[in-house]
């Protein structure tokens, strides 16, 4: 069984600072700025050192003293099911103080009888502040207390020896393995205010993010996992992790040293990091720039694609929409959008009214099948020969004539063709989209980009995404 730990904190306790140095990685976002933390992140933390897994989660900020801040009042929600749902908890303080919001969450803790608490002092940079920090362990309210100090990574080991000795006593021993290929990571990526985050509360039927009417109240890039099950996927279901990611703006609207900035380029290396990027478009506003870039940016990538038309069920409430024939004039219109749009999969969901939003995971495990698809050599020279025949390969003006001798798949995941030939460069750029639209239509390989490589003289020069 996969342990879970919460770590707790009022603001300004250096939280964030504490969490990146702890997983070795910028999980969370760090700026002067008091609750820049907004959403419940997972990170699967793998202790190779004492070659244990669990999950560290960086909760929202603990302030009771915003009763009414809306915002504020669904980060403490949220937060306490999160310690609900925890087997260990970090709760950290400044090293030389201990506030009246540090006696409230103190009161709370008691009041639910939580156990297994660590306290964790932050900030004791030097001997004498760390001296300071234990004169605080004096109350005797919890046994657990270390002291730390992120800016120098000072006894961060000692809490991580402390939780995998206390998980393996409990049975909360998972074995590390850094080959486990059995999740598809799905990124939901777009433009502010889309709907990302509903879409994965809709998805996993849970309020794991935090979804208001406001643009921009995403701001790090959350993790979630689950199993999804239905009667396509084998009896144990289907491993997913779902990433809800930041919304992507306007360079212009951003200043240069703005938080924003953060959540930008841990977009992209969310982009980076999935097996599928679902694009999330608004369906009223239809297609515009920025959802261009957030395609371009994952077909750079290699990565299956899904767009998404959320908020379907506004337009179809809209006066004077045909529902008969609104959905083929949508993707008809997406189509003069986007060259690529007949591998492309689309998809129309109402998040708020968890319609159709199973199809998006329906849809990836489709990919994902057709990504590690194979064809055999002797079946794809013969689909080549035929190709040949009915459209043999057209040249340049400069060059000498075209010749294709042999082909085969390569790779998988994405798909990958080597073919070889007399010259690339005496090829037309046209015959190369014609042989892989021929490649679709003979083995389809749906949501998917494929690549395709002309070989000449055994080098390489040139390669078709």
């Amino acid at each position: 069984m996969l342990g879970k730990v919460t770590v707790i904190w009022r603001p300004n306790v250096g939280k964030s600072s504490f969490f990146n140095m702890y997983t070795g990685h910028k999980i969370a976002i760090v700026a002067d700025e008091a609750g820049t933390t907004r959403d419940i992140i997972e990170f699967e933390y793998n202790d190779r050192d004492n070659d244990i897994v669990y999950i560290i989660s960086d909760s929202g900020w603990l302030d009771f003293g915003s009763k009414t801040d809306e915002v504020a009042v669904d980060i403490i929600e949220r937060t306490i099911r999160a310690i609900d749902e925890s087997d260990m908890l970090l709760w950290l303080i400044e090293y030389d103080k201990f506030t009246d919001l540090d006696e409230e969450i103190l009161r709370t803790i008691r009041k639910k009888k939580y156990q297994n608490v660590v306290i964790v002092a932050t900030k004791a940079d030097n001997e004498k502040k760390e001296m300071e920090a234990y004169s605080l362990a004096w109350k005797g309210w919890i046994d657990n207390f270390f002291v730390v100090s992120t800016s120098h990574n000072r006894w961060i080991n000692d809490i991580k020896n402390f939780i995998a000795d206390n998980f393996k006593s409990r049975g909360l021993h998972y074995a590390y393995d850094e080959t486990d290929d059995t999740f598809i990571k799905l990124a939901m990526i777009g433009r502010p205010n889309v709907g990302k985050s509903s879409l994965v509360n809709a998805i996993t039927r849970e309020n794991r993010v935090m979804v208001k009417d406001m643009a921009g109240t995403t701001r790090d890039s959350v993790d979630t996992k689950f199993v999804f099950k239905d009667e396509t996927t084998p009896d144990e279901g289907q491993n997913f992790v779902l990433i809800d990611t930041a919304g992507i703006r306007r360079a212009s609207k951003i200043g240069t040293r703005n938080i924003e900035d953060w959540s930008i380029m841990r977009t992209d290396r969310s982009i980076s990091r999935s097996d599928v990027v679902a694009v999330v478009i608004d369906g009223f506003d239809w297609i515009v720039h920025q959802d261009m870039a957030i395609i371009e940016k994952a077909l750079e990538e290699g990565k299956w694609i899904i767009v998404v038309v959320n908020k379907w069920d506004k337009v179809l409430a809209k006066p004077g929409i045909n529902k008969d024939t609104i959905m083929n004039k949508y993707i008809d219109y997406l189509r003069q959008k986007i060259e690529f749009m007949s591998w492309v999969s689309v998809i129309f969901v109402s998040a708020t009214e968890w319609k159709r939003v199973d199809e998006i995971l329906k849809r990836a495990i489709e990919i994902k099948e057709e990504r590690q698809k194979r064809i055999k050599t002797g079946i794809f020279n013969t689909f080549l020969e035929q190709v040949i025949y009915k459209h043999p390969p057209t040249g340049n003006k400069k060059s000498h004539k075209p010749k294709i001798y042999y082909g085969s798949q390569v790779d998988v995941n994405p798909p990958k063709f080597v073919v070889s030939v007399n010259n690339p460069e005496h090829f037309h750029f046209s015959y190369k989209r014609y042989l892989e639209n021929r490649i679709r239509d003979n083995f389809w390989y749906a949501g998917t980009p494929i690549s395709i490589e002309f070989k000449w003289r055994g080098k390489t020069k040139d390669i078709v995404k």
